[in-house]
């Protein structure tokens, strides 16, 4: 059973960051990095299974243009279940495309679950689970995915 220590917990809470950093930086092309070769995203931009579906989806966002984004994040609770690392993050997202872009697209969590290959955390599993705004979420994600701009 794994054990949280300090150490882990740090590891996950630094991957939570470096997942937002690249999305906002026009980096969404390196995202499957950081996930398990098998891992798997769930929400409103629909499922991806594996890391080569998660790449092909960051390749896509990174060639159009997807306005600038801001995901604030935090309150990032770490903790073990059923021998599982698993984090629950709230976040907020904003964009300039919404009307009023001082006002959030939408807010939820992040649910992951992570996995150690070599000594490395990665990502085994993340939903996106909009509380409000799902609407704009999925609207967003249906550009995305048909490669338009803002």
């Amino acid at each position: 059973m794994t054990e949280l220590t300090t150490d882990i917990r740090n590891e996950i809470l630094a991957l939570v960051s470096e997942f937002h950093w690249l999305l906002d930086h026009g980096h969404a092309d390196k995202l499957h990095e950081l996930y398990a070769e098998d891992g798997r995203s769930v929400g409103p931009m629909g499922v991806m299974e594996g890391r080569e579906a998660i790449k092909a989806w960051g390749e896509r966002r990174s060639k159009i243009n997807a306005g600038i984004v801001r995901h604030f994040s935090g309150g990032t609770r770490v903790y073990v279940e059923d021998g599982v690392v698993k984090s629950t993050t709230y976040y907020m997202t904003f964009r300039d495309s919404q009307p009023d872009p001082l006002h959030p697209a939408s807010v939820g969590e992040f649910q992951e679950e992570y996995t150690n290959v070599d000594g490395k955390w990665l990502i085994q599993r993340r939903e996106i689970v909009p509380v409000f705004g799902a609407e704009n979420a999925a609207k967003h994600a249906a550009k995305i995915a048909a490669g338009s701009e803002k």
